[in-house]
């Protein structure tokens, strides 16, 4: 716990300023990181959870009207039917944790996993493109809607289960599978984790009517990190939207996800000082990574809106 006080800020600041830039929740480096400093496994998911609460809700009240919520735009045909798999699926992430830790024998099941998923979303981010124009969104039929709240609940169950916020799954289902161009992305899955990741870590914050005082803990430490990295995310992630370099934006998730699926693996298979050290390589990486990029973006503007 003591070391918490210092990597815990520092990681939370790291983490959601990724979480910021690509419209995700930052779970994916928190959870492996909780783990290498031997949280026990359900705390570190409940930690990973419950940390974005804070730092995402101002952002995404800011953003909330910008989604759309008249007959037929986005707010109504997606993101509720979205909401409500979502929502209601990442109520019993923890149950099945539970379950397959006594299937296994153990949670070693739970990183192989959390690196399986983050290797797949890392494969298909990096083959994949992005719509750019903020007025493409298309037609969604009744079928679409039923599709969309199948994806909100396997999301928010991996969700619940992992301590992602749901975004890695979310962010490429919908550039992908429906469509949806970066402009709706970005603003619909950052509410989506601030709502998956609030219902799915309230299940991991109480065990037997007692409040589980290190995820509580661990939870607000990382958070005060993010507090400053989600907007600062955010702001960085305009700036390079603004600019034209949207499909960069996309494809450019790959690389921290790649990297977090290696330092899974190291941590998984008992090289846990040598992932020590990846993870602080990684988390300082995508933090010049992002500033750098911005910087640039900031300076040469494509001019493709």
């Amino acid at each position: 716990m003591n070391t918490l006080w210092v990597a815990g800020p520092l990681i939370g600041l790291i983490g959601m300023m990724s979480g910021g830039f690509w419209g995700v929740g930052c779970g994916w480096i928190v959870v492996p990181t909780m783990l290498i400093l031997g949280f026990d496994p359900l705390d570190a998911v409940g930690i990973g959870l419950l940390q974005m609460v804070p730092s995402t809700i101002p952002t995404v009240v800011r953003q909330f009207p910008e989604i759309g919520w008249q007959v037929n735009q986005p707010g109504r045909v997606l993101v509720i039917p979205l909401a409500v798999g979502a929502i209601g699926a990442s109520l019993f992430g923890k149950m099945f944790n539970e379950e397959l830790f006594q299937l296994f024998g153990g949670a070693g099941v739970l990183q192989w996993m959390l690196a399986a998923f983050i290797l797949v979303i890392a494969l298909q981010t990096a083959c994949s493109h992005t719509l750019v124009n903020a007025d493409e969104f298309p037609a969604f039929s009744t079928s679409k809607k039923f599709g969309v709240f199948g994806v909100g609940a396997v999301t928010g169950v991996l969700s619940s289960m992992l301590g992602v916020g749901g975004g890695l799954l979310m962010r490429p289902v919908l550039t992908s599978g429906f469509k949806i161009p970066e402009y709706f992305t970005s603003r619909i899955v950052r509410l989506m984790v601030t709502l998956t990741t609030l219902s799915g870590g309230i299940t991991y914050l109480f065990h037997a009517d007692a409040v589980v005082w290190p995820v509580l803990w661990g939870a607000i430490l990382v958070s005060l990190g993010g507090f400053v990295g989600f907007p600062l995310g955010t702001w960085m992630h305009k700036i390079a939207f603004d600019a034209g370099y949207a499909q960069h934006i996309h494809k450019s998730f790959s690389i921290p996800a790649g990297a977090m699926f290696v330092n899974t693996i190291l941590n998984v298979t008992g090289f846990r000082e040598i992932s020590r050290v990846a993870m602080v390589i990684i988390a300082l990486g995508v933090a010049a990574g992002l500033i750098g990029f911005t910087r640039y973006a900031g300076k040469h503007p494509r001019n493709i809106i």
